[in-house]
């Protein structure tokens, strides 16, 4: 059995994020992998500059690649300053 709103692992790292059209922008990301009753989630924070983050955010979908080479579909909910709020968009898999 498991508990709803378990956080399963938190990633931190390096990598990057793109959108179509957009081209991939540097950022530290933290994710949090938590686990709700409909299945397994992500969220978490982009830091990078917000000249570089704002076209993405204004696409609806995004793709960001984690240090370790694996991808996590994503969308970006805000942005403040050079701060980005993201939740995952897709299965979020073996991260």
């Amino acid at each position: 059995m498991f508990e709803p709103n378990e956080v399963l692992k938190t990633l931190v790292g390096r990598g990057l994020v793109s959108a179509e059209g957009c081209g991939p922008v540097r950022v530290r990301y933290r994710v949090m992998i938590e686990r709700r009753a409909d299945g397994v989630v992500a969220y978490g924070t982009l830091h990078g500059t917000h000249s570089n983050l704002r076209p993405i955010w204004l696409e609806p979908d995004a793709q960001l690649r984690l240090a370790n080479g694996r991808r996590l579909n994503i969308s970006v909910t805000d942005l403040n300053e050079d701060i980005a709020d993201f939740e995952s968009t897709g299965p979020v898999g073996g991260l």
